[in-house]
């Protein structure tokens, strides 16, 4: 069974990007929809999800474009594939929603928060968790070393 850091096929970082780039503009796309149904009405009528709410649309789809970017790019040049290419990404996309604020400290923050979240979900093995695709002795001796101390660590 490989190990979660091998990497079976490397991803193209351009397709990455150009994917979760339309992902995120389907996002967008949803999220300004609700935007406009639930704003005043000032006589605006369907266009107003591109005309007045059109800039949640391109957020999400750079936010998206940028941290699927980021995470194949740094997966490409570290040669793993690990959890320390999403707390990059996330770093990538934090600063971005901090930019869009104009503002350094909120981009710096949303780095911090950012990497810190997407490395920490990657870290404990995403939806799936940790042990997914382990057996039974795997797991067992998995916990056991959790709570097992350096010398018996060594002695493995």
């Amino acid at each position: 069974m490989p190990s979660k850091t091998e990497q079976k096929e490397p991803k193209d970082w351009k397709m990455e990007t150009a994917k979760y780039a339309l992902g995120g503009a389907g996002i967008g796309l949803f999220v300004s929809a609700f935007q406009t149904a639930y704003a005043p009405r000032n006589g605006g009528g369907a266009l107003d999800v591109f005309k007045r709410y059109g800039g949640t649309i391109w957020f999400l789809a750079a936010m998206g474009g940028v941290f699927a970017g980021t995470s194949a790019a740094v997966t490409q040049i570290r040669g793993k594939d690990d959890y320390l290419n999403d707390a990059t990404a996330g770093c990538a996309a934090g600063l971005l929603a901090g930019l869009r604020k104009r503002s350094i400290p909120a981009a710096l923050g949303g780095c911090a928060f950012f990497a810190t979240t997407m490395g920490t979900y990657e870290y404990s093995g995403g939806l799936h968790g940790k042990m997914h695709g382990m057996t039974r002795e795997e797991r067992d001796e998995h916990r056991a070393s959790l709570f097992a101390s350096e010398e018996e660590l060594r002695r493995r």
